[in-house]
């Protein structure tokens, strides 16, 4: 009789467990060690728009016939642009209130192009472990450098039109600069991030972007006049204005 009740029993536990019963901690049930935290949801949405107060400056054109590659007749420098009152290519994003909050990676690529021996667009943002695609559009040789300091800085070339690369950068970093060492006028600048909550100002210096509901310290940082920050809060489902002067430099 012993012994049956010892097989009974063995028996019994083996088909609890085999059913979930107990804690498996590798099960992904949200408690287990392999679980992760969900991402938190962006609801809210924070827009505005980037002014430039006083005189814009004269955007300087740039000869390009060292390169008979270089068809662009209409390249200027694309420092400070100004549209409509507004500052173009300005990078928005949150400095404080999303740390520690983890996000997928998205699956879309980002590109940058080198067309018209200038780099599209002139500033961009992008996640940590997201794609970038740099495309050689023209008839001529180009190379990426890139100079980061955070990230591993590189420096490639594409020899002719069609080439592209593909690169990901593993930590956060603002500014990265990116230039050509062929074409001394070309840069672009780079903003990496661990959240999607940042945007980069467009046409009459416009911007939006997605945030999770909450307070938090947002910051404009452009290339030539420095960086701004404020704070925000921002209710589930709701709207903030923010909005941001950067003036001319003395």
């Amino acid at each position: 009789m012993p012994k049956l009740l010892f097989v009974i029993g063995l028996t019994t536990l083996l088909a609890f467990s085999a059913c979930g019963g107990g804690n498996d901690p590798f099960k992904e049930d949200g408690g287990g060690a392999s679980a992760g935290a969900a991402a938190p949801a962006l609801t809210a949405t924070v827009k505005g728009k980037i002014t430039f107060e006083g005189t814009p400056p004269e955007m300087k054109k740039i000869v390009t016939s060292s390169d008979p590659g270089c068809k662009n007749s209409d390249l200027a420098n694309e420092a400070i642009i100004v549209s409509d009152g507004g500052l173009e290519n300005v990078i928005v994003y949150v400095s404080k209130g999303l740390e520690g909050k983890k996000f997928p990676k998205p699956t879309e690529q980002k590109v940058l192009d080198q067309k018209g021996c200038h780099y599209v667009p002139h500033a961009l943002t992008l996640q940590t472990g997201q794609e970038l695609k740099i495309v050689n559009s023209d008839e001529t040789t180009h190379n990426i450098h890139a100079w980061a300091e955070v990230n591993s800085p590189f420096n490639e070339s594409q020899s002719s039109k069609g080439v592209e690369t593909i690169k990901t950068f593993d930590k956060e970093e603002v500014l990265l600069p990116v230039r050509c060492d062929v074409h001394n006028w070309m840069n672009a600048f780079i903003g990496v991030f661990t959240n999607p909550s940042n945007a980069v100002s467009g046409k009459g210096g416009a911007y939006e972007f997605k945030i999770p509901a909450g307070e938090y310290e947002i910051t404009a940082e452009h290339e030539k006049l420095g960086k701004q920050t404020q704070m925000v809060t921002v209710a589930e489902n709701g709207s903030a204005d923010l909005n941001f002067t950067f003036k001319a430099a003395n």
